[in-house]
Order: structure tokens, then C-alpha cells, then sequence
């Protein structure tokens, strides 16, 4: 069990006012207070829930947030999820309190049954607790009503999620990897252009500890193996990998935005339906709608489809569909090939017609049985 407030203690901490830091440091706050406000669109007085891990990423975030908060009038919350997979979970989970007593953060921790929730979906460890982090982390923001979900994801994180999407053969605009705001989620991602070294920098600098977790150098997930082989060699080949990451990101940005504008458009001319279908939801896309797109847009419409269904179904997640799948679809359509079917990651089925496709999903277990259970604030405010 995690001890109850009374019994924390703040981090011993000597922070400087973010006047005083070395001049490297204060860039480094001042530009993600930059890249918040300019590219982010972060308004000044939101109240912002912070996912801690206790890792050197999180609490450099919360570090770095700590110090702008003076600067834009920030109201702070942080939640730290237990996966209850490692022994030291507990450990990690009691650091990230006492470092949010130290800064003056109010903090939760949310202790959740990842191992119970794989077995009962049928996926990974890792799918399973990154599924039900994003699920309390969601709870805990609509709790607190705050504007935003900030998550401590860098650039060497984003290099890492572009390689596994290409693994997975996810098409572009996906493959440039992850964004730096998700509007439907309600995350933030600030520190996606900075590179994992500066953060650490940082925390040494100042003399700020953090937890390391074991399981990131397991070779036995797969993010693990592209980390601690395949991009130290890719990096050899070019030492300015992330920021290259880093623009591909961008441009897919740019193309992910005209593409849901020209869907936008296309389903205000000829809308799709919401349908159900033995007992489950789907939406069905008519022929009149996909014969008037090019199959570029087509392959867009279906991954808005499944990105849709994904969203209501506890068991699959958003997983991203395969663009080998999603041309064998296309195919089927173009050939009038009725009642072939796929499957989709998220247990999304899409189900070809003569005069529609027709995407569906079974109505799935809420999550809430396998998240847990107890919430433990700290005692630095209400």
C-alpha cells in the first residue's frame, strides 16, 4: 500500500527561481513555454492534469511546468497510474507524491490491474496498461475538470513510435507517429521536440532525482528492441534522426489536417449512416459517398471509421489499421466483390456490399472492471 499523506515527505529540494536557473535551462522552460502557447495553443489560466511515472521524462515535465506556472497563471494536478507489475511500482508511485509535495502539485494515484485486463482482452502487457493509463488519466481530468492531459513524451519517444507504426505498416499521414496535441483526448505533448538528453540535463543540474524502470530495457517488448538496437544504428547513419522525426511529424501534421477537411466536406455532401447490425454499432458508408472520392481519400474515410469505432470499443483500443489492409478493402470495392469481410485492429470489422461498406464493432466490457481502485491524493493543497 502506498502510505497515506501524513506520512509523506516532500523530496529534498533547492530549486532556484526559474530567474535564477543557468542560461541552457531557462531556454530549455522558455522554449517548450514557446512551443505550448504557439503550437499547442495553451491559454494562459488552464488547469492541466500531469501523468507522472516518476521517470526522468514526467518529472522533468513537471518540473518544467512548475516553473511556468508562475509565468501563466497554471493550475497544476498530476496522477501517477500503478500498473501493480513490478514490485517497486508502489516505490515509483510514492516518488512521484512526494516529489508533487515538494512543488506544491496536488497528486492521485490510481493503482489498476494491468495483468487482469490483458487476460481478459487478449492483448499485451504493455497495449493493456497503456490502455488503461489513458483511461484513468481521462477519468481523473473529467474529475478535476481540468482543460488539458499533459504526458511526458520527447523526441526520442516519437522517433521510437514512427519506427513501430512502420513495423506495423501503418500508412502516411499515421506513420509520421505521434501528435503533439490530440483534441479528442484532450492531450498535450510539450516536450515532443525536445531530446531526451536535454531533459536529463536538466533534472542533473538541479539535482532532481528520478526513478528508473527496469522494464524499459527488456528486450522482450518490442518498443525495447527498436530503442536499444535499431535506432542506436539508424542514429549512427544520421546523429540528426529525431529532428528529421521530428519534421516528418510535422508534415504529416499538415496532411492529416487537409484530409479531414476534405473528408469534412465529403460527408456534408453525401453523409455516411450510423447503423446496428446483430447487436452491434457500426457506421455504413454508401456507395454514392466512396464512388466520388479518390481511393487516397477513400483509404482516409475508413481509417476515420475504425478511429470512430475504436473509441467505443473497451476491448480494442485505437489500434492503427494496416495500409495493406486497407488497400485489400479499397480492392474489393473497386472489383464489386459483396460480402467479403476484414478484420481490423480493435476487433472493427468492415464488411464490403454491393452497395456500401459497413464497418462494426461488438459492444465490449466497460473498462471499469479492471481498473482499480483506490485514489490516494497527497497532502501538498486541496
Amino acid at each position: 500500500m502506498i502510505a497515506a499523506p501524513d506520512a509523506l515527505t516532500p523530496l529534498p529540494l533547492a530549486l532556484p527561481t526559474l530567474q535564477q536557473l543557468p542560461l541552457a535551462l531557462a531556454r530549455l522552460c522558455l522554449g517548450v513555454e514557446r512551443f505550448a502557447r504557439r503550437q499547442l495553443g495553451l491559454a494562459r489560466s488552464s488547469h492541466l492534469l500531469l501523468a507522472l511515472s516518476g521517470g526522468a521524462d514526467s518529472t522533468a515535465l513537471a518540473l518544467i511546468f512548475s516553473y511556468l506556472a508562475r509565468r501563466l497563471d497554471l493550475r497544476l494536478s498530476a496522477l501517477s497510474a500503478d500498473h501493480s507489475l513490478r514490485p517497486e511500482s508502489s516505490e515509483d508511485a510514492r516518488h512521484v507524491q512526494q516529489l508533487c509535495l515538494a512543488l506544491d502539485i496536488p497528486c492521485s494515484v490510481r493503482r489498476c490491474d494491468v495483468a487482469a485486463a490483458a487476460g481478459e482482452w487478449g492483448t499485451g502487457l504493455e497495449d493493456a496498461a497503456r490502455r488503461l493509463r489513458y483511461a484513468l488519466l481521462e477519468e481523473e481530468r473529467a474529475r478535476l475538470d481540468a482543460d488539458w492531459i499533459l504526458l511526458g513524451h520527447h523526441a526520442g519517444d516519437l522517433s521510437e513510435d514512427v519506427l513501430l507504426r512502420l513495423t506495423r505498416g501503418t500508412g502516411w499521414p499515421g506513420l509520421a507517429g505521434m501528435g503533439a496535441r490530440d483534441d479528442g483526448r484532450r492531450l498535450l505533448r510539450p516536450l515532443l521536440f525536445t531530446s531526451p538528453r536535454a531533459l536529463r540535463d536538466f533534472l542533473r543540474q538541479l539535482n532532481v532525482p528520478w526513478r528508473e524502470d527496469v522494464s524499459n530495457s527488456s528486450l522482450a517488448f518490442r518498443r525495447n528492441r527498436l530503442r536499444h538496437e535499431v535506432l542506436p544504428l539508424l542514429r549512427r547513419e544520421n546523429p540528426a534522426l529525431d529532428r528529421s522525426m521530428g519534421a516528418l511529424q510535422r508534415l504529416g501534421n499538415l496532411d492529416a489536417a487537409y484530409w479531414e477537411e476534405t473528408l469534412d466536406n465529403a460527408l456534408k455532401a453525401r453523409p455516411w449512416q450510423e447503423t446496428q447490425e446483430d447487436g452491434a454499432s457500426g457506421l455504413l458508408l454508401p456507395r454514392a459517398l466512396l464512388e466520388g472520392l479518390h481511393p487516397a481519400a477513400r483509404l482516409r474515410l475508413y481509417v476515420r471509421a475504425c478511429r470512430i469505432l475504436g473509441k467505443q470499443n473497451a476491448k480494442g483500443g485505437q489500434g492503427q489499421p494496416r495500409a495493406s489492409a486497407l488497400l485489400a478493402l479499397d480492392e474489393a470495392l473497386s472489383e464489386g466483390r459483396g460480402n467479403t469481410r476484414f478484420q481490423l485492429p480493435g476487433g472493427i470489422e468492415a464488411k464490403v456490399r454491393q452497395d456500401c461498406i459497413i464497418f462494426k464493432t461488438p459492444v465490449q466490457p466497460s473498462l471499469s472492471n479492471a481498473r482499480a481502485a483506490s485514489v490516494t491524493p497527497s497532502a501538498s493543497r486541496p
